[in-house]
């Protein structure tokens, strides 16, 4: 048996090679059991719409720029009239893995001493020791905490309730997450783990009982499509998060990169709603992706599955390597395409392809 000096020589050794997320990807596979495997790396049925969110990106091209002198860029970013901050545009999203890893959240968490950025948490995504009310004190003081709900048939009323307490709790805003209502599907059946749940089909009903009951960022996530994202803001909502639940509900959907540019401009050519945050999240895998999402009309980017999997290799540091490549790949794009400041991302970048 190797002794622990030895062990951990090997784990810099391997770490050492993993440049990228597809890396950290592949190394996953290596580290986890099948049933998580098949939980974070499947998509509903064909598995259509999982490819399709990834591949689509490709369907952009950068313009390299030259002569224009940059040799840094400005990566903070600044949400809801300066009430949520962010020193990069990406961030983690909520990885509801809590019955086959019970301890990913506590280690999302931990980021929160390296980086000041926003991290969606929901309670689906809890331990069995840990509550949400708790969960702010386990982070820095007004560090940027957001709770993502997901009503079930049986949790509205608790829900609610909870919402108005949220701001007191220390949580800096609230989401709603409207994509669920006929659970995950991987392959052509829902994974055991959520058997038990009923997802209630969210309406503008439950939106304004939420914004009636706080005064937190209101944020609304799975929107595909400009009429659902208008009618989300009309409803109580300050910010939408473009996203198909990472290609595990709908199969043969559109990739979320090509419904977000047009959601964009439906929102920002109306007075009520041009003031809209818009998010996105499902294929980003690279720091040019996130360059070509913010070009398309994101002002952020969630990041689901290379966060796990960055836990999967190396609990103690592989999340946080995760966010550093994708920084650096981000930082070295912008500054290649003449982009001296990651929040004024013009669409010029970009051809089409």
């Amino acid at each position: 048996m190797k002794s622990l000096e030895e062990q951990a020589g090997d784990k810099l050794a391997r770490d050492s090679k993993l440049l990228s997320v597809f890396d950290y990807e592949e190394a996953a596979k290596l580290s986890l059991s099948e049933e998580v495997r098949n939980y974070i790396y499947r998509g509903t049925e064909s598995e259509s719409t999982l490819r399709r969110n990834e591949e689509a990106f490709s369907r952009y091209l950068l313009r390299r720029r030259v002569l224009h002198g940059i040799v840094s860029v400005k990566t903070e970013a600044s949400y809801f009239d300066g009430r949520i901050r962010s020193e990069i545009p990406f961030f983690p999203s909520s990885i509801n893995v809590s019955p086959l890893y019970p301890n990913a959240l506590l280690d999302i968490l931990r980021l929160s001493k390296k980086y000041y950025f926003p991290i969606f948490v929901s309670h689906l995504a809890l331990g069995p020791s840990l509550e949400i009310p708790k969960l702010p004190s386990l982070v820095p003081q007004d560090f940027p905490l957001l709770w993502q709900i997901y009503f079930e048939t049986n949790n509205k009323d608790r829900i609610l309730k909870d919402v108005s307490r949220a701001k007191e709790w220390g949580y800096k805003g609230i989401t709603i997450t409207v994509d669920t209502e006929q659970n995950v599907k991987l392959g052509y059946e829902v994974p055991k783990q959520l058997m038990s749940e009923s997802f209630l089909a969210v309406t503008p009903k439950e939106i304004r009982e939420v914004r009636e009951r706080t005064s937190l960022p209101l944020i609304v996530k799975g929107l595909m499509t400009p009429e659902d994202s208008e009618l989300a803001v009309e409803s109580g909502a300050d910010g939408v998060v473009v996203s198909n639940h990472g290609g595990r509900t709908l199969d043969e959907g559109e990739a979320t990169i090509e419904a977000l540019p047009k959601i964009a401009k439906h929102l920002k050519g109306k007075r009520a709603t041009r003031r809209t945050e818009i998010f996105v999240d499902g294929g980003i895998r690279k720091g040019t992706s996130i360059l070509k999402a913010l070009a398309l009309g994101a002002r952020g980017c969630l990041i689901g599955r290379p966060i796990f999997w960055g836990l999967a290799v190396n609990r103690a540091e592989g999340a946080s390597n995760v966010i550093q490549i994708l920084r650096s790949e981000l930082t070295r794009a912008a500054i290649l395409c003449g982009v001296k400041d990651t929040s004024r991302v013009s669409g010029k970048i970009l051809v089409k392809c």
